[in-house]
């Protein structure tokens, strides 16, 4: 009982098929790590910039300490 389907999944018909498969896994694991740093980077930096807008600055000019009173060069 034979019914003309062709060749079916003999070796060389697989054989694209693994190939393409194994070549589209790191390139999805690829995109999915890129996308999670991106993420990661982006709230990185959120948080050092919200961090760094509650400390106080380091100099303050207190009343006529301007920079006009130095005795810079």
């Amino acid at each position: 009982m034979s019914r003309g389907v062709g060749n079916g999944w003999g070796p060389l018909g697989l054989l694209p098929r693994v190939a393409s498969g194994a070549m589209a896994v790191p390139v999805v694991a690829g995109f999915v790590v890129l996308g999670a740093v991106v993420i990661v980077v982006r709230s990185a930096r959120e948080i050092a910039r919200e961090t760094w807008s509650h400390l106080p600055p380091w100099r303050v000019a207190r009343g006529n300490e301007a920079h006009s009173e130095t005795h810079a060069a």
